[in-house]
């Protein structure tokens, strides 16, 4: 089935999502924003979000519809909007204090770092080969005992990210379905669509799992050794986990608004079409 056309590049947006003077809520939301490299991860979601749009047209309307239908799938990736959405969620799941903090962190070299390998890995493997090469590097690793390999194994189980992901992407795929279903241009019900999404969670679990290896790999390789290891103290603290289900919690609710809005856009199309 076409279903999941869409969804391919949601696992890959949840993945990047690892990572004093008192301020007001809205200036240290947005302050974390700018040191965390938001705006280009946003850029990144966007591009990918119309890229497979074209995919998702393609996949369920006829070719005469695709460039239509896409040039309206735009406005959900609209980067103003994904800003405001974000640090307003954002504001509703990180307190002031543990805001400040973070900010704190991410304001000192190391923090400074680690965000830049983190947004430009995340940038640079949006490219498939790419993305392969980073798994090939990952197999060389494994098979030379890397060390930092274990550690990254253990930041990622601390953190939840497969589970975190999983969890992520469903609920967006469901979001997507579940509105083609109320615009009546799919008949599912609610487990039948449960049961489509979950069909192969073992083997997505296995592939998330590598995807976040090889990237995790690839990002902080060219830090220090000591670097490495400051880092990974950080992401496996107490401010750390804070800050990624924080994240998580953001970029959940967006990758849902925006599942629905394109089924929306979708739905009318597909209608139109069977009149």
């Amino acid at each position: 089935m076409g279903y999941e056309m869409y969804f391919l590049r949601l696992v890959r947006n949840f993945l990047i999502i690892s990572l004093c003077a008192s301020y007001g809520k809205a200036d240290v939301i947005s302050d974390l924003y700018d040191a965390l490299h938001m705006d280009r991860i946003n850029e990144i979601i966007r591009l990918e979000g119309i890229q497979d749009a074209e995919g998702t047209g393609e996949a369920y309307l006829p070719p005469n519809s695709v460039d239509r239908f896409v040039a309206q799938a735009k406005s959900v990736y609209q980067l103003e909007r994904m800003e405001r959405d974000f640090k307003r969620l954002l504001t509703q799941n990180l307190s002031i204090p543990d805001a400040n903090k973070i900010l704190l962190f991410y304001q000192k070299p190391l923090g400074k770092v680690a965000s830049e390998l983190e947004v430009s890995a995340r940038i640079a493997i949006s490219d498939a080969h790419i993305e392969e090469m980073a798994k090939i590097k990952l197999k060389e690793a494994v098979k030379s005992k890397n060390k930092r390999l274990d550690e990254i194994e253990s930041v990622i189980r601390t953190l939840e990210l497969v589970e975190q992901n999983l969890i992520g992407a469903y609920a967006a795929q469901f979001a997507f379905m579940y509105e083609l279903s109320k615009l009546g241009v799919i008949e599912l019900s609610k487990q039948e669509m449960i049961e489509l999404i979950t069909n192969d969670e073992e083997k997505l679990k296995s592939e998330i799992l590598e995807w976040l290896m090889a990237f995790s790999h690839m990002a902080y390789m060219p830090m220090s050794d000591k670097e490495f290891s400051d880092y990974s103290d950080f992401s496996k603290s107490e401010l750390g986990i804070v800050l990624n289900k924080a994240l998580f919690s953001v970029y959940n609710e967006m990758a849902k608004d925006q599942s629905q809005r394109l089924a929306s856009i979708l739905g009318e199309f597909m209608k139109s079409e069977d009149l």
